[in-house]
């Protein structure tokens, strides 16, 4: 969503069309229409009214956030549609009547309305003029009826409407909840029919979206880029999100054979934290299972979302907020249940940073140059030849979680240097380390699993593959490999993670078929 919101201007249009048939049809008629009269109520309603409808058409900068969750535009184009339906077959049963439960009724879905959409959108304005549009107008209107209806059921009428009311907008939640959930769960069903090519088909549906898919079989590696058109030979910069954490892993897995580092190790063993005071261990940050959350709110998220330069909630975090929110958190000595964490990655940044006493995005770009030999890899870039890259400060903290910019070529061999246990180390950072019983049940219907942990890496007992995902705002990606090692995938896209099927879905189904649970299609 941009300045120009066209959805609300429908929204807007469709709700003022039956207000101006009925001011028009009275006024042919010469109807006298009695109105409750308090000078200061009236100009308050109408700056919230003429407020609250420019600020669902138009948006300015740094004032709203856009959709923030999954699903949202769904849920507010849903409970909007059902809304203004509502109203106008409210309308139309209550053409000829003034009572009020019309006033209660057709005040209180337009006041539903626009302050509902400035939630969705984190709109500060519309919020704000919506919720004066509310008050007034749902008060004008009440008064208004109390002048025009003098039956001596006005107030039972009245309690009705409202108990009716509140049970009406719990109905449309409802409603929406269970079709949002029958839609995931239709795609679901057609997503078990799919082939992990018919779904790159299905994905690369216009000349934008790039796909390229790595697939390692016996020690053959085959690439093919869908959605080329022309250019087969171009290699793309695709960031590859959380799939970065295994080159972390990685490093630990490097750190820990050389001694550096161990596994059991506290993390204030090597941060400037209170040596009395318990903190995870460095297994239970690589297991994601030390109790921290998958990151912790800060004002820079805030300033970031509604500045709307990046999708990267995390910019401008720096490494000392880490640290600090590090010193805030309280923990017991415990494996706490598996909740992946962002930010307890991040905190091992911080720790191998002490160790080898440099930047972060010095360690990771040395080690994928000079160790992983990787050209066409780097850390926090921020550019390439597709578009929508995530930012990042120099000093940023989050860098360790998700920042690395690659290509399918690089990748197909970063996997082979695990399946083919080129460096010495590389076995023992896919090795499982904790059992977690993490998968939910949507990633399960969808044969992706999480029942075990390595150092970062997540591994599927059941169909014994060795996996990690990633994505950022415009990209999404797959990495996996099977427990005998002789068949690996990887996949990269410039997809956004909500838009159509996810590159792990295709991932984990391309090696299904390639473990032979499937057919494998390849073209």
């Amino acid at each position: 969503m941009q300045w120009f919101n066209y959805i609300g201007l429908i929204v807007v249009a469709l709700m003022l069309a039956p207000n101006i048939v009925y001011a028009y049809a009275n006024k042919a008629k010469g109807r006298e229409i009695v109105l409750y009269k308090n000078k200061v109520l009236e100009v308050f309603e109408q700056i919230g009214r003429y407020g609250s409808m420019l600020f669902m058409v138009f948006n300015i900068p740094y004032t709203y956030m856009q959709f923030y969750f999954s699903f949202a535009k769904q849920v507010y184009i849903g409970i909007n549609v059902l809304l203004v339906l509502i109203y106008i077959l409210c309308f139309i049963i209550f053409w000829k009547k003034e009572n009020i439960a019309k006033a209660i009724i057709l005040s209180l879905i337009p006041s539903l309305i626009f302050v509902f959409s400035g939630i969705m959108i984190a709109s500060i304005p519309l919020t704000i003029f919506a919720l004066m549009f509310a008050i007034t107008h749902i008060t004008i209107s009440i008064k208004t009826a109390k002048l025009q209806d003098a039956s001596p059921k006005r107030k039972r009428n009245a309690i009705l409407t409202i108990v009716g009311a509140i049970f009406s907008v719990i109905l449309i939640i409802v409603i929406t909840t269970v079709s949002l959930f029958g839609y995931s769960t239709a795609s679901m069903k057609k997503l078990q029919g799919m082939t992990a090519i018919d779904m790159i088909k299905y994905d690369t549906y216009n000349d934008a979206t790039k796909i390229s898919v790595a697939v390692i079989d016996n020690g053959s590696i085959t690439y093919h880029t869908y959605g080329n058109k022309g250019e087969e030979d171009k290699l793309y910069d695709y960031e590859i999100g959380s799939i970065s954490k295994t080159y972390l892993g990685l490093i630990y897995a490097k750190a820990i054979s050389e001694g550096e580092i161990n596994l059991n190790d506290p993390i204030s063993k090597y941060l400037d934290l209170d040596k009395n005071k318990y903190y995870p261990t460095i297994e239970r940050l690589l297991t994601h299972t030390s109790g921290y959350k998958g990151y912790y709110f800060e004002r820079e998220t805030m300033c970031t979302r509604y500045s709307q330069k990046t999708t990267n909630d995390f910019y401008g975090i720096s490494r000392e907020k880490i640290l600090n929110r590090v010193k805030k958190i309280k923990l017991v000595d415990k494996d706490y249940k598996f909740e992946y964490s962002n930010f307890g990655i991040s905190v091992l940044g911080l720790v191998l940073e002490e160790v080898y006493q440099k930047p972060f995005t010095t360690i990771l770009n040395t080690f994928i140059q000079e160790t992983l030999g990787l050209e066409k890899t780097t850390v926090a870039k921020s550019e390439g030849n597709l578009s929508g890259y995530w930012p990042w400060k120099e000093n940023d903290g989050y860098i360790p979680a998700g920042s690395i910019v690659s290509t399918i070529e690089d990748m197909a061999a970063y996997l082979n240097i695990y399946m083919k246990n080129s460096l010495p180390y590389a076995a023992s950072a896919t090795k499982i380390i904790k059992k977690v019983n993490g998968t939910n049940p949507a990633y399960e219907s969808m044969n992706i699993r999480t029942d075990s942990m390595a150092m970062t890496w997540v591994h599927d007992d059941e169909n014994g593959i060795t996996w990690h995902n990633g994505a950022t705002g415009s990209f999404n990606s797959y990495i996996g490999f099977s427990d005998d090692k002789t068949k690996g995938v990887v996949i990269l896209s410039n997809l956004n993670p909500q838009d159509r099927i996810s590159m792990t879905a295709i991932g984990v189904r391309m090696m299904l078929e390639l473990k032979g649970h499937f057919v494998l299609h390849i073209d």
